[in-house]
């Protein structure tokens, strides 16, 4: 009589062999775990009213739908906050900046109510089943970052957009404060409009322009008569106490419109630096994951 000793190889290998069998007869299939997606920037083209808009989508590292906030330039945007979008990537969140018509090359004119237009058309491009696939983007997780005049547009974004979670402006201009925003007194109408005239990146642009803009649509820009709008959604408004954007013109009357709503959200900060908050970058950055990631994910 001869004896057979089965060794604990040879054991899993038999029981391996059954496996595979077994799964074959049942048709299953037997796939490998799909790899990580890793951090990448995407190229945009969005277009907004039969014009076409250049934008970035700075995409976080992995496969599920991620919290994306829409960042916002000022005017004219020579400083556009990209640190911050890298900074929220790195949290985990999307970012999609872009620039508005006539600005920086996208096609069109520019002008301040063509930009609230804009605001609304990525949005909605955001929100869209097809492009919130191919993004990554959470479509009901969608928050807007804006600076300055971006400031002004993130607010009215909300505003005009019940389906946008949080807004957060970075000294933000109230481009309609008391129907004549930047363009308050005679001295701040002089001086924008000088200022308005060497915008050369903005197509179609000029302090004459600027100035009929205002005196035609101001009461129609003026985030404070909209302000009923915010529904208990979280805003914050960072503010730098500078001349650039006096905060008893354009950010206390805001602040106290936000406020008044039933059960109002709204958050307010002061940071002692100048408009562009260059001495305090990290604490913006900080300031903005912070708020982001309590009232927004």
């Amino acid at each position: 009589m001869h004896r057979y000793s089965i060794t604990p190889s040879y054991l899993l290998l038999i029981l391996l062999t059954s496996f595979l069998l077994s799964a074959c007869q049942n048709n299953t299939a037997i796939a490998s775990k799909p790899e990580n997606v890793a951090a990448s920037i995407t190229e945009l083209t969005i277009e907004s009213h039969g014009s076409r808009m250049s934008g970035l989508a700075y995409l976080a590292a992995g496969n599920d739908p991620h919290p994306t906030a829409l960042l916002l330039h000022g005017y004219p945007g020579n400083e556009k906050n990209l640190d911050v979008a890298q900074a929220l990537r790195r949290k985990g969140w999307n970012v999609v900046f872009f620039h508005y018509r006539g600005a920086w090359g996208s096609e069109g004119e520019f002008s301040f109510r063509s930009a609230e237009q804009d605001v609304q058309v990525v949005l909605n491009y955001m929100r869209d089943p097809e492009n919130a696939k191919a993004l990554r983007i959470n479509p009901e997780r969608i928050s807007i970052v804006g600076h300055s005049m971006g400031g002004h547009m993130a607010i009215a974004g909300i505003l005009d957009n019940q389906n946008v979670r949080c807004a957060i402006a970075f000294d933000g201009a109230n481009m309609g404060a008391k129907g004549s925003g930047l363009f308050s007194d005679p001295e701040a109408a002089a001086m924008w409009s000088s200022y308005s005239d060497t915008l050369f990146m903005l197509k179609g642009w000029s302090g004459a322009k600027a100035m009929q803009e205002i005196n035609e649509y101001g009461r129609e820009l003026d985030l404070v008569t909209r302000a009923n709008n915010i529904n208990a959604r979280p805003v914050l408004l960072i503010a730098a106490d500078t001349a650039v954007i006096p905060i008893e013109l354009h950010i206390k009357p805001l602040l106290r419109a936000l406020a008044q709503g039933k059960n109002s959200d709204v958050h307010y900060r002061l940071i002692d630096d100048d408009h562009s908050f260059s001495s305090s970058r990290l604490e913006l950055i900080k300031a903005t994951e912070e708020f982001l990631n309590q009232y927004c994910y």
